[in-house]
């Protein structure tokens, strides 16, 4: 376990070192919710919501909170090492590729709860109601953004594999990060979809991403917490299945491009 850590303490630190780009994201998310504030509001009085404009905008408010908590980019961390061969260097190490990248991704994702998160929630609630949950509501809430992360990590460990066929990953983040925005909440409350749409996005694991929290946050009860929770793990172990799997054939895809 002491082996892992070490990778937690690097993404830690990457974090610590590039703290202008936390700064610089929480200047994002702030515009973001300005923007959606005068979006949603405009809408809002033309009558055509069918929702209270509070709850919406408490809904984006904490759909930036969790987006912050669980940003995730392995894409480009295995572009780097596929593309000049040095994944070979990390595959020499007596310890598990997925769990490497685990850690350290974690230790990365901590940086960004304190330097992005905290303060986005802060904003949230000052300024756009967002209120303070239930006890039980709020352990359980962390609790489902930290399986989100760990389902946000597994989804960007398994479009990675296909890096080792392509050789670029920017176009798969750019497929993945703009799937994610549509389906799981970050843009709009998925309660407002029309009840013949519903299915096709919960039939899919982004709505766990970032809808399941912010519901369990917003006063879920304990039934429904239970089943945002069941399907979380369930998308993360599939995901992570389906990935080691890919991985027996992608290590057989492994070339060195360049000097």
């Amino acid at each position: 376990m002491k082996k892992y850590l070490q990778f937690f303490r690097i993404g830690l630190r990457k974090g610590i070192i590039y703290r202008s780009d936390a700064v610089a994201a929480v200047g994002t998310t702030i515009f973001y919710l300005i923007l959606m504030f005068y979006i949603w509001r405009a809408i809002s009085i033309s009558g055509e919501l069918s929702s209270p404009f509070s709850a919406i905008i408490a809904y984006i408010a904490l759909g930036q909170v969790v987006s912050n908590a669980t940003s995730v980019n392995l894409e480009d961390w295995f572009t780097e090492r596929v593309r000049e061969g040095t994944i070979v260097n990390e595959l020499k190490r007596p310890v598990s590729l997925h769990l490497q990248v685990y850690f350290y991704q974690l230790g990365k994702s901590s940086f960004n709860v304190i330097g992005r998160s905290i303060p986005a929630f802060i904003v949230g609630l000052m300024f756009l109601g967002i209120g303070i949950p239930s006890a039980l509501n709020g352990l359980a809430f962390l609790l489902s953004v930290f399986l989100s992360l760990n389902l946000v990590v597994a989804l960007s460990y398994f479009v990675s594999m296909a890096i080792f066929w392509t050789k670029v990953g920017w176009s798969l983040r750019m497929m993945r990060s703009t799937l994610s925005r549509l389906l799981s909440g970050v843009m709009f409350p998925l309660y407002l979809l029309p009840e013949w749409l519903k299915p096709v996005f919960y039939s899919t694991p982004f709505p766990s991403m970032i809808d399941g929290p912010i519901r369990i946050y917003q006063g879920a009860a304990g039934s429904e917490i239970v089943r945002v929770l069941c399907i979380q793990v369930f998308w993360t172990l599939t995901l992570v299945i389906i990935s080691a799997l890919i991985w027996r054939k992608a290590k057989k895809k492994i070339t060195v491009q360049g000097g």
